[in-house]
């Protein structure tokens, strides 16, 4: 019986150094990932007057179709006839996002992106904007909650009947 059993117990071990397993090979690799985490912001506009597209993403487009001292004010402005001039006033609403980063608030500036049409005058805020020089609208702005500006456009009696395109340029950063 004890011959019995150390056979047996022979036969297992010699069954077992020779199965498949103990002759696979095998293979290691690594890899290394590396990168680095850096602070971001982004700038959606909201709202604008007109009929706007391209809301809640950092590109919208206001058309204001046909524009007259007489006529009716676009979707979303108020129409105002001075003496020499008027204006269509709307606001415009800003959100400024931020991610991995330590800063409480932001700056937000804006220019615009061409020279303005002879007679016509742009504001935000009340203050005129150009494309030489940004204009600071806050120095203190809250991240995550949407911002509105008051948006005026002043055209002369004396302006060409022409189109005024332009763009209005923002820029956030981080205090």
């Amino acid at each position: 019986m004890k011959i019995m059993k150390v056979v047996s117990l022979a036969a297992l071990v010699a069954v077992m150094m020779f199965t498949p397993s103990s002759f696979a090979a095998t293979s290691s690799g690594t890899l290394t990932v590396t990168g680095t985490v850096e602070s971001s912001l982004t700038l959606v506009v909201q709202s604008a007057g007109g009929t706007t597209s391209g809301t809640g993403t950092s590109a919208a487009t206001s058309a204001l179709g046909n524009i007259s001292k007489y006529g009716s004010a676009p979707t979303g402005f108020t129409l105002a006839r001075g003496a020499s001039n008027w204006t269509l006033s709307s606001t415009i609403g800003i959100q400024v996002d931020k991610a991995n980063l330590t800063s409480t608030d932001y700056t937000l500036t804006a220019q615009l992106g061409s020279a303005p049409a002879s007679g016509v005058t742009w504001k935000l805020n009340g203050s005129t904007l150009s494309d030489s020089a940004a204009t600071t609208l806050t120095s203190t702005g809250t991240y995550g909650s949407t911002a509105s500006y008051s948006w005026d456009i002043v055209v002369a009696d004396s302006a060409a009947a022409a189109a005024i395109d332009n763009a209005i340029d923002f820029t956030a950063t981080s205090n």
